[in-house]
């Protein structure tokens, strides 16, 4: 039952729903003579599922406020920015500033919008270009985190994202930042259990988190991203869900194999660059190799301690000795790679400039990268000389007998 209380009333009670609120805040403004209208629209909440389209007349609209302050229209929901209901119904207390005095680029990702009953409510969206309703489901569901961290998605908006086979979704930030992702079905819970069917790497100077999905199957996905600045990383701190996207996938490639579990994305860490390091032969994480060798050639500034670990697709620690190969020149340290069999293998790389002072020191991952190889052949060359073999003696052939000259006898005929 639809209840009508009274400003007064919201505020005796101490609780209420979104138009509640506004109706309390309204009258705030109204008692400090703030210009204030509240509005009626589509929003994508804490329950919200990627991939719903949202129909007039048939769902529920929530309802926040609009406000005139320092010459512009900015928006407010009192409703959000005091916490949030979650999965079981329980309202959970906690500010969030993300929706006070809101910009209008940043609110129609969230809040369309929308009154049948008064002519050309989609100026209230505030926007020079007016965004329909088809474009407002066609995004995906962003957090406030998302805002925060001045994140951008690097593709056409889609909810769902459709693809065949394979499709790489980029987010760009302004910072460096740690990312972490969830990839599975759309009719499951939330889990972690198909992550391995994601290559995580940064590109453009680290600015840019580039996720490869490629599905086992067809069907949808719900990919969940998490991040995080760099330079507030400590141990054990949690990421935040910056974004959700809704993958739809309508053709799947036979016989895909999973790569490597990694926690962190494939490639240079932080350290790597705060050591003053570079790749030099290489530009990405994924080192592929078709039969052959593959090497791979860093340079350093300073005399490092440097270790390496290998690891199988299972994540179980390999015997090094007779796939990699390393030799220290100068400033360089070169890897070469020869796996003996196909498969992806995970090298990770650890190290730090040498300390002063002797004593156990932890070394941080410099960098994690991943050996593809497609086929194995047996290839020597002065690197990797033959095996020596010992050839038995060949004994020494006998002497053939001497062979019979035949004769040549000339036969006359006789006419």
């Amino acid at each position: 039952m639809d209840i009508k209380l009274s400003a007064e009333e919201v505020f005796q009670r101490r609780e209420g729903v979104c138009k509640d609120y506004c109706k309390l805040f309204s009258e705030m403004c109204r008692l400090t003579g703030i210009r204030v209208k509240t509005l009626n629209g589509f929003a994508k909440g804490y329950d919200y599922r990627p991939g719903h389209q949202f129909v007039p007349g048939e769902d529920v609209t929530h309802a926040w406020n609009a406000v005139f302050v320092f010459g512009a229209w900015r928006f407010i929901d009192t409703t959000w920015g005091t916490g949030f209901t979650d999965h079981t119904g329980k309202f959970q207390q906690k500010l969030n500033e993300h929706f006070f005095l809101t910009d209008p680029d940043t609110m129609i990702w969230t809040h369309y919008p929308y009154d049948e009953m008064e002519n050309n409510y989609s100026r209230w969206q505030l926007l020079d270009v007016i965004v329909s309703l088809e474009e407002f489901n066609a995004l995906p569901k962003v957090t406030p985190y998302f805002f925060d961290y001045n994140m951008k998605i690097r593709s056409r908006p889609q909810n769902p994202v459709v693809f065949k086979v394979h499709k790489e979704v980029k987010i760009s930030a302004h910072e460096p930042m740690r990312w972490k992702y969830k990839l599975y079905a759309a009719d499951e819970i939330e889990n972690a259990s198909l992550n391995n069917y994601v290559f995580c790497q940064l590109k453009e100077d680290r600015l840019v988190g580039s996720f490869a999905v490629t599905p086992p199957v067809e069907g949808r996905y719900y990919f969940k991203v998490y991040a995080k600045p760099e330079h507030e990383m400590k141990e054990e701190t949690n990421l935040h869900n910056v974004v959700i996207f809704l993958l739809d996938c309508l053709v799947a490639k036979k016989y895909i194999q999973p790569y490597p579990h990694n926690e962190v994305p494939w490639g240079p860490t932080q350290c790597f660059y705060d050591y003053r390091m570079k790749m030099i032969n290489q530009s990405g994480p994924m080192i592929v190799t078709w039969g052959g060798k593959r090497k791979l050639i860093l340079e350093v500034k300073d005399v490092m301690l440097i270790t390496y670990q290998l690891l199988d697709v299972e994540g179980i620690e390999m015997d090094p000795k007779e796939i990699i190969r390393r030799e220290d020149k100068e400033n360089r340290v070169n890897f070469t790679f020869t796996p003996q069999r196909v498969g992806m293998y995970k090298f990770l790389l650890f190290g730090m400039p040498k300390p002063k002072q002797k004593g156990k020191w932890r070394l941080p991952l410099l960098a994690s990268y991943l050996i593809d190889c497609k086929f194995t052949r047996q290839l020597y060359d002065e690197d990797f000389p033959p095996p020596q073999v010992k050839v038995p003696e060949k004994e020494e052939p006998k002497p053939e007998p001497p062979k019979k000259e035949k004769r040549k006898i000339k036969i006359a005929f006789l006419r």
